[in-house]
């Protein structure tokens, strides 16, 4: 009988815990998720003309990133290799896609080049040039600064020729310590690899 009574008491306490946890998830409002995307250059207002090469076609991809940033949340770095990941600030879309129109834009603007691919793009296009992207890195600490790691090749248009191609690591300290402040210093981290390949392009002609 005794055991019954625990049973019966402990049913009733575990009823009242969930009963309270779903008035408070229904009562309470709930925390907003942020979302948000790379900036342009010329969204930054940073855009550098490096040359105009109108019957250039540019073929942009793949861009990789690291397994570790192949999620939603946006990551923060906290101490060496100790990472974050954010529930409420998040990409709005999927990285890789995000970073490769942002470098698209960004070199289009730089090259005056209108006719840009994005990979895997249709057998038509057939690319002057082809980039192609290894992320390392690209995160950043809310109280420092946000840092963007790459490996890049410039190809032939069969990505078969090297043509030109860095190992490059950029650094840019947050203005303030918000996610806004994050992704916009990462954007401007992608706006000078950019413009590092662009000068790399122009060279070539």
């Amino acid at each position: 009988m005794m055991k019954y009574v625990i049973f019966q008491s402990s049913r009733w306490v575990i009823v009242l815990a969930v009963t309270i946890l779903l008035a408070g998830c229904l009562g309470g409002g709930s925390a907003n998720v942020f979302y948000y995307s790379l900036l342009t250059s010329q969204q930054l207002k940073v855009e550098q003309a490096v040359a105009s090469l109108p019957d250039v076609e540019l073929g942009i991809g793949p861009v990789t990133v690291p397994d570790s940033l192949k999620r939603s949340q946006i990551a923060t770095r906290q101490h060496g290799n100790q990472y974050t990941f954010d529930e409420f600030n998040r990409w709005a879309g999927t990285l890789e896609k995000d970073l490769s129109y942002v470098l698209g834009e960004n070199l289009g603007q730089a090259l005056g080049v209108n006719k840009i691919g994005f990979f895997p793009w249709l057998s038509y296009f057939q690319p002057t040039y082809r980039v192609m992207v290894d992320v390392t890195r690209l995160d950043g600490a809310l109280n420092g600064e946000a840092v963007l790691g790459a490996q890049w090749v410039v190809a032939d248009s069969n990505g078969k020729k090297v043509l030109a191609g860095g190992k490059s690591e950029y650094r840019q300290p947050l203005a303030e310590g918000t996610y806004t402040a994050l992704i916009t210093a990462e954007s401007q981290l992608v706006a000078q690899l950019s413009h590092e390949i662009a000068v790399a392009i122009a060279a070539l002609k």
